[in-house]
């Protein structure tokens, strides 16, 4: 569960259409434009797994803020683009339900606002301290998991623990370690690299941008991802890069012309993915998930790695060379074999950009 707080000396919402993508049974009465003064403004998102946890966890931080900034009106607002993660929208609606209600049992004043509603707002917040505050309450380790395999599609999004396949039970059996900051997950990166110079016969290395996004020290992970081009010639290495983001676009123009031979033979295979979000680098044995410290800001890249999960495991890594392929690279394109072809490929992405900041509201 996602909670987003604003203090706002003064704030107005005013439902404009019905959203077309969402069970219609959710959708709530319209209504009219509201108008309020020295509240906290909450945009709630449900995630997929949340239940009594959660709302636990998000009413003792609801009342801690309270504690900080003074009693005030609460002005619950369901907002499900927080999340990629999202929950069913009748599962989203019992738990926001289930959120007022606590709230309401603990003496606070509660407005709740229109769920299944494009909205027209405008906040004016005093800047005080506590005046913007971002919660997010992941719950357990196994829920955890399970959205992380949902994301993938390994299960579906009704899945409990006793349904996910015998050979992911290694993330629900707890083997994967949780890297806590930057530093482990860089670390384990360049072990992960470093394990293929030791390795004998063929060995392959899938990656996902891999800290493309940071500035600084990207350098060292890269150069040791370079070095395996330039000195292993039995190392094919797969590189997907969101190819909408100039960064990693340049980036990708950069590999062609410095490793003209290796991407001609096929030891360095370019893709595009739309993944922005997550970075990713599988082995033969190993998988290395890295995620953002920042929520993902269209057109851009998500930000500095605030922590991995990391799983050394054959069979595991064996199966997620398929869920790669089928989600993390982009099938509509493909293998990118010329330069050529990903000048093709990065102009139609310009292009599906501008179409898409430029549609009608």
């Amino acid at each position: 569960m996602i909670l987003e707080f604003h203090h706002c000396s003064s704030c107005y919402f005013e439902d404009r259409r019905p959203s077309n993508r969402i069970d219609p049974a959710t959708i709530s009465d319209r209504q009219e434009r509201r108008e309020f003064a020295d509240v906290v403004v909450v945009f709630v998102c449900a995630e997929l797994y949340d239940g009594r946890e959660e709302i636990n966890d998000a009413v003792a931080e609801l009342m801690a803020h309270s504690d900080m900034i003074g009693r005030r009106t609460i002005v619950l607002c369901p907002n499900v683009h927080l999340s990629k993660d999202n929950a069913p929208e009748k599962q989203a609606v019992a738990l926001i339900d289930a959120l007022e209600l606590a709230m309401l049992e603990r003496g606070f004043a509660v407005e709740r606002l229109s769920f299944g509603y494009h909205k027209r707002f405008g906040m004016e917040c005093n800047g005080n301290v506590g005046s913007i505050v971002g919660r997010r309450f992941y719950g357990s380790p196994e829920k955890q998991f399970l959205r992380l395999l949902t994301r993938l599609g390994v299960c579906l999004p009704e899945s409990m623990p006793a349904d996910v396949p015998n050979w992911a039970r290694t993330m629900i059996e707890r083997q994967l370690k949780v890297l806590h900051n930057r530093r482990e997950t860089y670390d384990v990166a360049r072990q992960m690299l470093n394990e293929q110079l030791d390795a004998t016969g063929q060995s392959e290395l899938w990656t996902v941008m891999l800290f493309e996004g940071e500035r600084m020290p990207m350098e060292d992970y890269l150069s040791d991802l370079y070095r395996i081009i330039e000195d292993y010639p039995d190392v094919r290495v797969h590189r997907a890069m969101n190819l909408s983001v100039a960064g990693f676009s340049n980036a990708a123009r950069h590999l062609f012309r410095k490793y003209p031979e290796a991407i001609k033979s096929g030891r360095l295979r370019i893709y595009n993915s739309r993944v922005s979000d997550i970075e990713f680098l599988l082995s033969r044995s190993a998988v290395l998930l890295a995620f953002p410290a920042k929520p993902k800001k269209h057109g851009s890249h998500a930000g500095e790695i605030s922590f991995g999960i990391y799983c050394k495991d054959d069979e595991f890594a064996r199966n997620l060379i398929h869920w790669y392929r089928a989600f993390l690279v982009d099938g509509h394109y493909g293998w990118i074999r010329t330069e050529a072809e990903l000048n093709t490929v990065i102009n139609a992405l310009e292009e599906e950009t501008f179409q898409r900041e430029h549609e009608p509201d």
